[in-house]
């Protein structure tokens, strides 16, 4: 990861400020089966100011057959993501400023973790925060997440739904609204491409604006001894150009994907660039030559069978959140109300989480198994 601040009419950044995963795949289980797994953001042992956000999150979509690629358009007939991610709420240097002081004295640390299920005729989401005594880094998820997984199932907060008639009905969440458009992309449709897709129970519109060839990306980044970390060339790729639209309030939200278009880079991004606001851009660049792990679930940033036997967002015909013993609440421990009615209904005929999954979509679709980002740069 490469950051990036504006002051005044250019931009000044680090590199190697932080890193992350992306990865790709489908059950071994059922083919129909697909998940979208994340873990990026700051190191705080390389960030300037020693910043820590970062974020984790799984989504998983159902198909109603085997995954294609290009893939097959409104495929999808269910989908869920579970993921947190340390909170901040700055919008500018000196509210950042103001939280990372209010960080170091009260040693108050927030997490927001999210719980959502999408349906064609329904969507579903539950939003907690936690307050932690711990200030968790991206090399601490397989602490942090038990912790903010059994405070969401501890949970006595109201769901958020959204079942109206006239709204988006497709099921694919974010992350694959982002992956089909992508694919859809390299395999020559041309942009302008909109769907619509549903966050938090809440409508979006995912466009991709532009898709231009690029012939070539040379990156070249250093750590702070200007030490080489990373110096290659990636050929023939596309710069697709995104815009994610909220129904409601009109906010956007622009990021940059260049993907590769042949060999075992098709459809495989190698550099992400996401600007929030004018003067902050992080890219993301591929770290080339990491190897996928033996185990199809080793390293993953949500390991489903162990920590997250949630059957209530699973396809079924009733909505609740399976509850165990809560665990014993911090004095400091706190909860944000969201929106909505609580569903207490019990839940039916659950599919059971997938255990383990492929470490590629499919033969010969030139996905590879995980995208490690690492000091990107432009």
């Amino acid at each position: 990861m490469t950051a990036r601040v504006r002051l005044l009419f250019f931009w000044a950044g680090k590199d190697d400020v932080g890193n992350g995963y992306i990865r790709r795949g489908t059950s071994s289980a059922d083919s129909r089966e697909e998940f979208f797994q994340v873990l990026f953001g700051s190191d705080p042992e390389k960030a300037p100011r020693a910043i820590n956000r970062w974020g984790a999150g799984t989504e998983i979509a159902w198909h109603r057959a085997p995954l294609a690629v290009p893939p097959r358009e409104d495929d999808v007939t269910a989908s869920a993501f579970v993921g947190f991610m340390k909170s901040s709420r700055g919008k500018s240097v000196a509210e950042i400023e103001g939280e990372l002081k209010n960080e170091q004295e009260p040693a108050l640390h927030s997490f927001t973790g999210i719980l959502s299920r999408v349906e064609p005729d329904r969507a579903l989401s539950l939003v907690v925060r936690l307050e932690s005594d711990t200030d968790f880094t991206l090399h601490q998820y397989e602490l942090a997440a038990p912790v903010m997984f059994d405070h969401m199932q501890s949970s006595d907060l109201p769901v958020r739904s959204l079942a109206s008639a006239g709204r988006c009905s497709r099921a694919g969440s974010f992350l694959a609204t982002v992956a089909e458009l992508m694919d859809l992309a390299v395999a020559g449709l041309p942009a302008p491409q909109s769907r619509c897709y549903v966050h938090d129970a809440q409508e979006n519109t995912l466009t991709l604006e532009t898709a231009a060839p690029v012939a070539s990306l040379p990156v070249r980044l250093h750590a702070a001894d200007r030490t080489p970390l990373l110096d290659t060339t990636y050929p023939n790729l596309l710069e697709l150009d995104f815009v994610s639209t909220h129904k409601l309030t009109g906010k956007k939200v622009y990021f940059t994907i260049l993907a590769g278009t042949e060999g075992p880079l098709r459809g495989v991004p190698v550099q992400i660039r996401y600007q929030p606001n004018w003067w902050f851009q992080a890219v993301l660049n591929l770290a080339p030559g990491n190897p996928a792990p033996d185990e199809p679930d080793a390293g993953l940033p949500l390991t489903l069978a162990k920590h997250f036997p949630f059957a209530a967002f699973m396809p079924g015909e009733a909505f609740s959140v399976p509850r165990r013993p809560a665990p014993p609440k911090s004095p400091r421990s706190m909860d944000i109300p969201s929106t909505g009615t609580l569903a207490a209904s019990p839940f039916g005929s659950p599919i059971p989480w997938p255990q383990k999954y492929s470490a590629q979509i499919s033969a010969g679709s030139g996905h590879t198994a995980e995208t490690t980002c690492s000091a990107p740069g432009p």
